[in-house]
């Protein structure tokens, strides 16, 4: 029996993701709430996790150099809460508990609005998607649980050796920490594709989350390689879109120089707050647009992928570009 041979698809599909990013413009807005879920980034959730890494690891640390039980840190936390008032405090957490749950539900809408808007053929408005996307919420939200809760175990089991390390540092224990980062690191990227792809088939399909899991779980069996080859290239194209954004914002600081000087030498106050102001929502506009457009790209790129991963023709062969130059 002949072996299929490997196809690339990443240069079409990457391609068709752009298109969609730049016609459908007003699919950044999703894009920039869907954000505070997921970036669509494989990689980001790696380079993200490390990070929560380290401040579970130093905050584990400081309770260890004050006491056994943290006793110290802890009360430091009790006496700024009662420093407040009791009335201030419960005020502020309720309403950091509604912003936040306002936030979740904006974000969990925004996802299926996303996939939403880059599945149909032709652009959609803003409210018919967000409406739409209300059918899905709760299975994305389920999803999200599901997701952030398998993080979160993967993120505490890789701080529980790091604290251990740092307890008795030895070679041994040098290198335990390294094969755990390895292994660490291959689950993370593995959970955040297969739910990447979930989140698609439950938009695309109108599926249940645990059979959405299942489907993006046997495409990334099929495709395991490709999908690394995938996240990493995506990685790559948005940190050069990054450093031409930050060329960009560096061009932004001359005219601003400019502006700057001019309104010292008016010595006009009101002169310097609205320059000052203005130049300010200028910079957050551009910004939060760049953010937009990356995460949109990327959720498009993994919905092309997904796509092409589920063609009763193409879905059956290999993606991966080391594959298709090992059969050369």
């Amino acid at each position: 029996m002949t072996r299929r041979k490997p196809t690339a698809h990443y240069r079409p599909m990457l391609a068709e993701a752009w298109r969609l990013t730049w016609e459908r413009k007003s699919l950044l807005v999703f894009g920039i709430f869907a954000a505070l879920i997921s970036t669509g980034g494989v990689v980001d959730v790696v380079v993200t996790s490390f990070q929560k890494v380290q401040q579970c690891g130093a905050f584990l640390t400081r309770l260890m150099d004050s006491s056994f039980i943290g006793y110290d840190v802890a009360s430091q936390y009790l006496v700024e809460l009662q420093l407040m008032g009791q009335s201030r405090a419960m005020g502020i957490i309720t309403f950091a508990t509604l912003v936040g749950v306002l936030l979740v539900v904006m974000a969990t809408l925004s996802q299926g609005a996303l996939i939403l808007g880059l599945k149909k053929k032709k652009t959609a408005g803003p409210y018919t998607l967000k409406k739409e996307s209300a059918a899905h919420f709760w299975s994305l939200f389920i999803l999200a649980i599901l997701n952030k809760l398998m993080t979160g175990i993967l993120i505490l089991l890789m701080t529980l050796p790091l604290f251990l390390l740092y307890l008795q540092s030895t070679s041994q224990g040098a290198t335990l920490f390294f094969t755990l980062i390895l292994i660490f690191i291959t689950l993370l990227i593995i959970v955040n594709i297969v739910y990447m792809f979930a989140l698609m088939d439950i938009v695309d399909g109108n599926r249940h989350p645990l059979d959405a899991i299942a489907t993006g779980w046997k495409l990334f069996a099929r495709q395991w390689l490709a999908t690394l080859e995938f996240g990493i290239l995506l990685f790559l194209l948005v940190a050069l879109a990054g450093l031409v954004l930050i060329g960009l914002l560096f061009l932004l600081t001359i005219p601003y120089a400019f502006i700057f000087t001019t309104t010292l030498l008016t010595g006009s106050s009101m002169f310097f707050l609205v320059a000052n102001t203005l130049f300010g929502l200028l910079l957050i506009a551009f910004i939060l647009a760049f953010g937009g457009a990356a995460v949109t790209f990327q959720y498009s790129a993994w919905h092309q992928f997904y796509l092409r991963g589920l063609h009763r023709t193409h879905g059956k062969k290999v993606f991966s570009k080391i594959l298709r130059l090992a059969y050369r």
